[in-house]
């Protein structure tokens, strides 16, 4: 069979389940749960008690995890299984796949974003974007709060940071659609309660976008990624709330992708 064809026709049929449930006891342990007990492991990776041990004794026997009499962790050699190849890897290139993925699944143009300073600057576009009066390629740059990608990254700022945005960039390129900075700094706080902003019309004429913000192991979020499409007024703003779950989920699987390295 074609290689094409073994990466197009994976059935359940073809999943080794012993191999599932391995790889659901490493990612149990991260940043936050470097050191975990026999019974931590089985409750995140969600197998059986007895599952997970016999899962972590393989792992120490292969030299890839550790047990100090109380804790389990994760040994240094697990980053032997590909991890030195994928940690020469961009931010940029953590989240392509998974942008030119959303893309095809939704048929629009996904962008991905970080915030540099009080701009945003573009890492990722994919899609079929439609002519449009400015030029919004890799390596763009915009004030941080006009597109969503980056709107959706502001929102996330720690409060002196927001204070100071709001007092500098914001004041040099107001929003159409907030009356003054308390305005907008409630529009702020409705994002980041929901987890997704909308913005309609501030950087070309009929432009839409939903973005969500990427959030890495730590709990920081470390970019933004957005879906747009041309439409009128709400009818854009209708069409696009359709794919925010698949753009929530297409946040979430970079966040799971990154590590440090990606980020520097």
């Amino acid at each position: 069979m074609p290689e094409q064809d073994l990466a197009d026709d994976v059935g359940e049929r073809d999943v080794i389940q012993s191999l599932v449930r391995g790889l659901a006891v490493v990612r149990a342990f991260d940043a936050s749960h470097a050191a975990l007990t026999l019974d931590q492991v089985a409750e995140r990776a969600g197998v059986s008690r007895s599952a997970a041990r016999r899962l972590l004794r393989t792992l120490m026997a292969r030299g890839l995890a550790t047990f100090d009499g109380h804790h389990f962790r994760l040994g240094s050699r697990l980053l032997d299984l590909g991890y030195a190849q994928q940690s020469r890897l961009s931010l940029a290139e953590v989240a392509e796949p998974h942008g030119a993925q959303l893309a095809a699944a939704t048929g629009r143009t996904v962008s991905a974003g970080r915030l540099e300073g009080t701009d945003v600057v573009y890492l990722v576009r994919v899609g079929t974007p439609r002519l449009m009066s400015i030029s919004l390629g890799v390596g763009t740059r915009l004030p941080a709060h006009l597109p969503a990608v980056g709107r959706v990254q502001v929102a996330f700022l720690d409060e002196p940071a927001l204070t100071t945005y709001l007092e500098t960039a914001y004041a040099d390129h107001p929003v159409r659609t907030a009356a003054s900075a308390d305005d907008f700094r409630a529009e702020l706080a409705g994002i980041r309660e929901q987890g997704w902003c909308y913005v309609a019309e501030e950087i070309d004429a009929g432009l839409s976008a939903v973005a969500a913000p990427v959030v890495d192991r730590s709990g920081r979020v470390v970019a933004g990624i957005s879906v747009s499409t041309h439409a009128d007024g709400r009818a854009g703003e209708g069409e696009l709330r359709d794919v925010i779950p698949s753009l929530l989920e297409a946040s979430a699987r970079i966040g799971a992708d990154l590590h440090d390295s990606h980020l520097s």
